[in-house]
């Protein structure tokens, strides 16, 4: 009798002896299924009836490094209440629009949120639609998970499934998927699933001349896809029904051979693979790695932009002469706009937008990766920029004097920073007189009462003629110190400046924390207002001696609050700065440069003279 018994029949008991019954068995054949006819097949698998598509996976798709993508904030919300990357996987892109809305692809799936694109001229996606509407949508964001397998099956791709070793892809699978593969229902009972000792859950998918026919899934495969947080909407909704049998293969890997379990539902599929051990100590599952599968196999769908449309930066970022491996040709910062130009590219698997963008009297154009940008305005926020996004040249010039330079401008006018350096600490020199003269207005404020003339006396000295005998008065007498200074900043939220009691002319401070000082004055956040009043009065009548770098650069009829400061150093090296606001009708810029470490007066004057020059030809 045994001599009767074919091959095939053989490696089914085989099989069935090692996995159990439920398993069938791979060997790199062809499927031969029952000439039977299924009739009502509820799990979908008619559609690849005859399906003989075949394609390679032709498309170059490098995945970028891990640290380089997160999960789009467009996606946080879902992926919280949706197992995050046990279920996805790492993500592979960025988000990117497409006529069908928000797509970002994970190793295991593709998110999508429809949106509707307006002003695009690229042409509808129809496998995009397709698998939109086979999606699985959740009800709380809107988002829909796409069915990537259904995709992958339907083209015949030769993605090779459990290792790159294998043989086995993603065409065998379809072929698993013929309906004839079903199994009879095991006589328990006429319910849709049933369970039965050593073959798993039998799950009803059909009828077979008037018989309940299905797939039954292993026990280990149950359990998982039962998990909450593997399957958070029931695993008939996140999974669907089988598509085939639990399908047995061998896989050489670089530690050996492993024995593995592929098996296909409605939405997704699932690999276990004994030679891997989980942290439970039960062999590994996981989904297929449909996501990367696809790109692959598929590619990506058109990215759906407009030339002209804005997007911001979301971070601090360099705009690119070439994606990739372009030269650097600016630095943008968070919230800075930024405007398409029409065209996109991936590189590296990265996507990147071809942009420009605009300085007063300038700017430029470049390339911009997809995680550093978003197309949401980020309203009110002011922008930030490196000195090269407002002019190269300036930017060349600071780099030339190295750390020994800072420098921050801040066109009010349009809620630009742009910076170089600005972090850095530096002498304060006699701009520390506006800190004690801003302290001492918030000191009286306290005490409910104005200025008496002996202080106002001192004020006005102290800032029109920079005595420094004034502000040593004010400096110990009048405010406490330098702890009075520390905690009047502590008050503004800022940090930055760090005064010193020996010697207030030597306390250090940040270019960015002066000019965010000015800020908060020119605004009126800080002093009442006939106090900001003065204060901004005495600044707008500095002597005409002391006027270098942001007075003399100034154009005419423009009104200048500012206030330098210059001493040397323990090294004899000079320190050199100035700080002030500048409006000129509807324009107005606060800015703050400061040196260190130049040889002579007269050369850190020239380098603020300059810096200070630059800035106005361009915001004036």
């Amino acid at each position: 009798m045994m001599k009767h018994i074919s091959r095939r029949t053989m490696r089914l008991l085989l099989l069935m002896v090692m996995f159990g019954s439920s398993a069938l068995l791979y060997s790199g054949c062809v499927f031969r299924g029952p000439n039977a006819v299924i009739t009502n097949a509820s799990n979908g698998a008619n559609q690849w009836v005859g399906e003989s598509k075949v394609t390679a996976p032709d498309f170059d798709f490098s995945v970028p490094e891990a640290q380089a993508l997160s999960v789009s904030p467009l996606f946080e919300r879902y992926t919280q209440s949706h197992g995050g990357t046990i279920n996805l996987g790492a993500p592979l892109t960025a988000a990117f629009p497409t006529d069908q809305g928000w797509l970002q692809f994970f190793a295991s799936s593709a998110l999508l949120l429809p949106v509707s694109q307006q002003g695009h001229t690229q042409a509808n996606d129809g496998s995009l639609v397709a698998l939109s509407k086979d999606g699985v949508r959740d009800a709380n964001t809107g988002i829909v998970r796409l069915p990537l397998l259904q995709a992958l099956l339907t083209a015949g791709s030769q993605v090779p499934i459990g290792g790159d070793k294998s043989h086995f892809t993603y065409i065998d699978l379809r072929k698993a998927t013929n309906p004839g593969f079903m199994l009879a229902a095991p006589a328990t009972g006429q319910t849709a699933t049933a369970s039965v000792s050593g073959k798993g859950v039998f799950v009803k998918g059909g009828t077979r001349a008037g018989q309940d026919v299905g797939h039954f899934i292993p026990q280990s495969l149950w359990s998982y896809v039962n998990r909450s947080d593997v399957s958070p909407d029931g695993w008939k909704t996140d999974f669907g029904l089988p598509l085939t049998e639990a399908l047995s293969l061998s896989v050489t890997k670089d530690d050996g051979l492993h024995h593995m379990l592929v098996q296909a539902f409605e939405r997704d599929g699932l690999v276990l693979d004994q030679g891997t051990v989980g942290a439970s100590g039960q062999p590994q599952i996981q989904r297929l790695d449909t996501g990367t599968d696809y790109v692959h196999t598929i590619g990506l769908p058109t990215v759906a932009i407009s030339a002209k449309q804005a997007i911001w930066a979301l971070e601090d970022t360099a705009l690119l002469s070439a994606p990739s491996a372009g030269q650097a040709v600016a630095h943008v910062g968070q919230n800075f706009p930024l405007t398409l130009l029409g065209d996109t590219k991936w590189d590296t698997g990265m996507l990147w937008y071809h942009i420009q963008w605009a300085a007063p009297k300038g700017g430029g154009e470049g390339w911009v990766p997809a995680n550093a940008i978003t197309f949401t305005a980020p309203g009110n926020a002011p922008s930030q920029a490196s000195m090269d996004a407002l002019s190269p040249a300036l930017a060349t010039y600071l780099a030339g004097i190295g750390n020994n330079a800072g420098a921050v401008v801040y066109d009010v006018s349009r809620q630009r920073y742009y910076t170089y350096n600005d972090s850095a600490q530096f002498i304060v020199a006699s701009s520390m007189k506006v800190p004690i003269m801003l302290t001492f207005f918030d000191t009286i404020e306290q005490q409910g009462r104005e200025p008496n003339d002996d202080e106002m006396n001192l004020l006005t000295t102290m800032i029109e003629n920079s005595d420094n005998d004034s502000a040593s008065a004010l400096f110990f007498d009048k405010i406490g110190g330098a702890a009075g200074i520390a905690s009047y900043m502590q008050k503004t939220g800022m940090s930055g400046l760090n005064p010193s009691d020996d010697a207030w002319g030597y306390s250090t401070i940040t270019p960015q924390t002066m000019v965010n000082l000015l800020t908060l004055l020119q605004e009126g956040k800080i002093l009442t207002a006939h106090d900001r009043d003065i204060a901004l009065n005495l600044m707008e009548h500095i002597e005409s001696d002391q006027r270098f770098g942001v007075g003399d650069s100034a154009p005419d009829g423009a009104t200048v609050a500012m206030k330098d400061g210059w001493v040397p150093g323990p090294d004899d090296q000079w320190a050199v700065n100035s700080s002030g606001i500048v409006t000129l009708g509807q324009e107005t810029y606060i800015i703050s440069i400061y040196t260190m470490e130049s040889a002579s007066l007269e050369d850190g004057q020239g380098i603020v003279q300059h810096v200070c020059d630059s800035v106005a030809s361009l915001l004036t």
